[in-house]
């Protein structure tokens, strides 16, 4: 039964990154409700309309979990996606609960409700160093080039957001690895921005140094030129 759930997410899913509004009449149930992220609520109608400005470029459900109660079912996962909508950029990774019902043997969501965007958990200055020592993380300074030629965090490899779709793959190949991504200081927003780039890519295992070079410096840490 877990697995004929499972398929029923895996299907809605296809339909979302292609777009294929049709697939909702056996997907979806006649009184369904899609709640966005910023709370909005949406009928089944309206949910397929969103496909009329929205461009799903990826789209997947990752760390899928099933719960079974009788005939109704609870998923909860990550939705994965790198998206445009109305022109903009839509791309992020959300806490998604599917509420399922059971007809017979048919399975159709009744109900779907999106968290987030996700953001990486952080990690303090002492654990990075720490790590960096142990060698079990892989550390990624976010500023461009020049400022990263000049000064970086020891063994940090450089990638920035704008880069991250043609670069991302090559430079970290293992999405399941840890990463820990820094920029200049609390207030700049590059590492979060690469994060959320590489987020929508699949990696799985980011946190952000958010004191960045700046704070490491100061202390004395060493520094790679």
């Amino acid at each position: 039964m877990t697995n004929e759930i499972l398929d029923l997410v895996t299907r809605w899913a296809d339909a979302e990154r292609t777009g294929d509004t049709s697939a909702y009449d056996t997907l979806l149930t006649p009184d369904f409700t899609g709640i966005g992220p910023v709370g909005f609520v949406l009928t089944k109608q309206q949910w397929a309309a969103r496909h009329s400005d929205l461009t799903n470029h990826h789209f997947e459900i990752l760390d899928p979990h099933v719960r079974l109660y009788g005939d109704a079912a609870i998923v909860t996962a990550v939705q994965n996606q790198r998206t445009t909508a109305r022109g903009h950029d839509a791309s992020g990774s959300f806490r998604v609960t599917l509420v399922l019902i059971r007809d017979a043997d048919h399975w159709t969501i009744a109900n779907l409700h999106l968290s987030g965007p996700l953001r990486p958990a952080t990690i303090s200055r002492a654990d990075l160093q720490a790590a960096i020592e142990a060698g079990t993380v892989t550390v990624v300074d976010a500023l461009p080039a020049p400022a990263y030629e000049r000064r970086h965090l020891p063994t940090a490899l450089n990638l920035t957001a704008e880069d991250a779709p043609t670069k991302a793959a090559a430079l970290l190949p293992d999405r399941t690895a840890p990463i820990v991504i820094y920029s200049t200081d609390p207030t700049c927003t590059r590492a979060p921005d690469l994060a959320a780039a590489l987020t929508t890519l699949g990696y799985q295992n980011l946190r952000l140094y958010q004191e960045g070079i700046q704070t490491w410096s100061t202390t004395n840490l060493p520094l790679e030129p």
